[in-house]
């Protein structure tokens, strides 16, 4: 008898859940919306809302419509403006938590903090936080830090993308505050509490399981650092996208398995998951 370990804290987050249920009222109402970039890290969920009316683009100037929908990983103040000027009418989902962040930033930046932002360069919630302040550096690994040019400063604040591990964001920034020279220095934990639960829960689940399945998009940052975390600790941890990819995988194996999701996973998919796996039980 296989034995199912799955995340309590699992399936979509607040902000997600808020961003896909208004982005599905919207259609509803207008039948067709606009978007730069993906409303959320899932291939399942866009899917759904394309055959729905949301078209995506990948720049300001391919916009076409009248409705645009500002994502939950946020936008910069100039692009809105930007987006504004053109005509579109602008529904703001992003996330509360990342839009706390923005405020942050501006109220940092009106008291002449240089501000540092550890994450990921491209990532579409770091280049809208980049977007609310003009003395912004991001690092996303040492050798950025080694080309850092201005490392004599009066005042220093460091935040992090929501989507990082909380120890590596220390670890990070102790080697920051060691090289730079400041008079005063502000570490801001920016960190998402959910990120931070389902990790603790993922290193439990992998610690008795013989398999983990991470359920979530390929492309969903918060989804990948828990594989990471899980395959650390158990050798057998796949990163489940679609349910195609379960056939690369031979359960049967394992008596163990344990099921944790990234933020953006939806639990149509995730029960799907589950009664399969209950299946191969009954096999």
């Amino acid at each position: 008898m296989k034995k199912l370990f799955i995340a309590k804290n699992i399936g979509f987050c607040f902000g997600v859940k808020r961003a896909v249920e208004e982005t599905e009222r919207l259609l509803e109402k207008f039948s067709s919306l606009s978007t730069i970039g993906e409303i959320v890290h899932n291939p399942l969920i866009m899917e759904k809302l394309k055959s729905k009316g949301l078209n995506v683009y990948k720049s300001i100037e391919e916009l076409k419509g009248k409705y645009f929908l500002i994502r939950s990983h946020g936008l910069g103040k100039k692009e809105i403006e930007k987006i504004r000027r053109l005509g579109f009418e602008i529904f703001d989902l992003t996330c509360p938590f990342v839009k706390k962040i923005h405020t942050l930033v501006e109220n940092l930046d009106r008291k002449e903090y240089n501000i540092i932002i550890i994450g990921n360069k491209s990532h579409p919630e770091v280049l809208g936080i980049k977007g609310y302040s003009c003395k912004i550096n991001i690092i996303e690994k040492k050798e950025d830090f080694l080309n850092f040019k201005n490392k004599k400063m009066e005042k220093v604040a460091i935040i992090g993308q929501t989507t990082l591990n909380f120890n590596w964001f220390l670890d990070f920034v102790s080697e920051i505050i060691e090289k730079i020279e400041a008079k005063e220095f502000l570490v801001i934990n920016t960190i998402c509490k959910v990120t931070e639960e389902r990790e603790r829960e993922g290193v439990e689940i992998a610690k008795k399981s013989d398999a983990v399945l991470v359920l979530g998009g390929k492309e969903s940052s918060n989804t990948k650092k828990l594989f990471h975390i899980c395959r650390n600790i158990c050798k057998n941890t796949f990163h489940i996208e679609k349910f195609s990819d379960l056939d690369k995988i031979n359960l049967n194996k394992f008596e163990n398995i344990g099921i944790v999701s990234g933020t953006s996973t939806p639990h149509f998919f995730i029960n799907e998951v589950v009664k399969y796996i209950k299946k191969l039980q009954e096999v």
